[in-house]
Parts: structure tokens; sequence; C-alpha cells
């Protein structure tokens, strides 16, 4: 009697143990970075205009099922075959998105979005923004250094994820930008802005992703400077007021081979350039695979940056 008590305790407090673990178990987070190339430029080369290339480069995004994909470059535009967010919108039926020009007018110009899986994330309507890497931040279509080459900003929104439409209890911030191309100094601003923002963030405890096309290498001052390293600027130390880690340094630390913009070169042809696309997280997140994406269609990029992608869990 005293084994039959024993062996029912212990089946009890293994079932116990397991309903628990299976109620916080979560699936992983899967992340995409993408600069689309904008679609108003005419390319060199017409098999690498946008018309040409836009189903294969939905197709990557399609392919990798992500629960968040940040892109950079998109255009939002009244003319439909160049409005490239109203088509990848419309080839992610199980995604919703938000985003806005970064210029004055929301419908007009560049876009930074982010496509969210909806059936396992919802919005927090109290806590999403668009906002300007300028001294005007709230003020749409500013731009503050005279060196910059273009108006630059940064999407940024809470999430709350669902499991079975019901809430799991757990949130995560993403913010989605793309650094200034012409000026250091820009780069420099547009770091320490965002990281503050991020400091500041309503939700503190909450972790966070950062998408983007940073335009700067991996030992530049402005992703330094992400990573929680100091960094002078107007002849002042600023030290970083939260640390992310990049993810596919995490997943890949000794990887030489780390190119991400191809400027629409041919396969095989030598780089020569940085890596200067990336998915950075909270400390707290737990990187479980990153790469860079190479994939090409009958010789062809479907953009001129390398998508990068990663995987993380809680």
């Amino acid at each position: 009697m005293k084994l039959f008590r024993f062996v029912a305790v212990s089946l009890f407090v293994f079932s116990l143990f397991f309903t628990n673990a299976s109620l916080f178990a979560s699936d992983p987070i899967r992340v995409l970075s993408i600069n689309v190339r904008q679609s108003m430029v005419k390319e060199r080369e017409e098999l690498d205009n946008w018309i040409h290339r836009k189903e294969a480069m939905t197709d990557i995004i399609i392919e990798g099922d992500y629960d968040f994909i940040g892109t950079q470059e998109t255009m939002i535009q009244p003319d439909p075959a160049r409005n490239q967010v109203a088509y990848i919108d419309s080839r992610l039926p199980g995604h919703g998105f938000f985003g806005r020009s970064r210029e004055v007018d929301p419908e007009v110009g560049e876009a930074m979005t982010i496509h969210y899986k909806k059936e396992r994330w919802r919005i927090d309507e109290t806590d999403k923004e668009t906002f300007w890497l300028s001294d005007t931040p709230d003020i749409p279509g500013s731009k503050t250094d005279p060196k910059a080459g273009c108006t630059r900003s940064v999407t940024a929104l809470l999430f709350h994820e669902l499991k079975d439409g019901q809430p799991t209890g757990r949130s995560i911030y993403v913010y989605n930008t793309h650094f200034d191309h012409l000026s250091e100094e820009a780069r420099q601003r547009g770091a320490k802005q965002l990281m503050d923002r991020i400091a500041a963030r309503k939700k503190k405890d909450v972790p966070v992703i950062v998408t983007g096309d940073i335009n700067s290498g991996e030992r530049s001052p402005a992703v330094r400077y992400m990573q929680g390293a100091p960094m002078t600027l107007d002849g002042q130390v600023w030290n970083s007021p939260y640390k992310l880690v990049d993810t596919f340094r995490a997943a890949n630390p000794d990887a030489v081979d780390v190119a991400t913009f191809n400027g629409f070169k041919k396969p095989g042809e030598p780089l020569n350039n940085s890596k200067i696309d990336y998915i950075f997280v909270s400390p707290g997140l737990k990187t479980i695979s990153a790469e860079i994406i190479r994939t090409h269609r009958n010789g062809r990029y479907p953009t001129d940056h390398f998508p990068v992608n990663a995987v993380i869990a809680w």
C-alpha cells in the first residue's frame, strides 16, 4: 500500500511539473532584417529593378515564417507598381504591419516597417511610435545634422505574445531603423538617440529586439555604443545607457565572411565590405541561431543587401 501511494504521488508530481513546464514553454522567436532597396531608383541593370525582383525577394521573407520582419528603404507610393509596403503586405496575409514614411507626408516616401505574425503577437496601442533621429524627434521629416544624407527615423512597437488567442504574459519591444549612409557623426548621434529611447521605454523589464541597416561596421563607434561601449561625441564621452547583443556574433563568433552589402554584384564576386545589417537583442534573450542569407536566383540577388535573420528564445 505504501509503495502504491509513493508511486501515485510521484506520478502526480511529475504530471504537475510537466504541465507547468508546458504552460511556460514558448516557441522560439524568428526575426528578419532586410533592406529591400527602394523602388524609385532606376538600376544600372534592368533586371535589378524592383518589378523584376520583388517576387524573389518576398519569397525569402515568406519561406522564413518569421515572427517579426524589419524592412528598410521600403517605399510607400501612390503608384501601386512602386508601393513596396503594399506589395509585401499583400504577400503576407498572416502578418500585420506598422510603419509610415520618414518624410512629412506619411503616405509618400521610404518607411521602416515592422511586419508581425498576427496569430502570435498583438500591438500595444498605447506604446507604439515613429520618431526621427534629429534634435526634434517628434517632428515628422526632421533632420538636424547638415552632413546627413537624408531624414532618418525609427519605428518602435511593444508587442504582447498570444497563445491560442490568449495572452501568455510575455511581451517584447521591437525597434527598426536605418542609419545615415553619408555622415559618421549622424550615425553616432542616431545610435545615442536610439539607445536613449530604449533605456527610457515605458516597461523597462521587457526585452528588446532591434533590426536595422546601421551603415556601420562591427568595430564602428555607433555599433560598439549599441553594445554597451562608451562613445566620444561633441568632445564628450558618453556611456551607453543600455547594452545590446549582436545575434550574428552570438551564434557565429569566429565568422570572417560577413559582408551584408552586395550592390547587386554577381554571386561569387568579392564584396570587400563589412557587416552593416544587424539584429540586436537584450542580453536576457538567448540566440539559438543567426545567419546572413545569400540566396540568389539565376545568378541575381533579390536586393542589394543580404538579409540577416536570427532565431531567439526567452
